[in-house]
């Protein structure tokens, strides 16, 4: 499988695992399709990056990850502010922060199976 077709592969797993998590933590944040708007406009400001850039550019494993996770909590963070201005910075950094760990779980999870 070539590499941008792993790629698209996490990243409906991504957007799938996010939209259930970060929609829920959104609740009052608007409308289910606004709330489900910002988690896929978020997925699409982080992931490309994380796997076409810092992956690709950092050789530690280590560093790596923290660099991506950081990369992918703060970009996405960026976007529910921009989206939900009245909604605390804490709580998108928060919901951004669950999200990604779900997903990054996930993730795990199926390369470990």
């Amino acid at each position: 499988m070539s590499y941008e077709a792993l790629w698209l592969r996490y990243f409906a797993i991504t957007v799938a695992v996010e939209l259930l998590v970060a929609v829920a933590l959104l609740r009052g944040e608007g409308t289910l399709l606004r709330r489900a708007t910002a988690v896929a406009v978020a997925n699409l400001a982080s992931h490309p990056i994380v796997w076409f850039v810092i992956a690709r550019v950092i050789p530690s494993r280590s560093l790596m990850i923290l660099t991506a996770e950081s990369w992918a909590i703060a970009s996405e963070t960026v976007v529910y502010v921009l989206v939900f201005p009245t909604m605390p910075r804490t709580r998108a950094l928060g919901v951004s922060a669950v999200a990604n760990a779900a997903s990054f779980l996930t993730g795990l999870v199926l390369t470990r199976l």
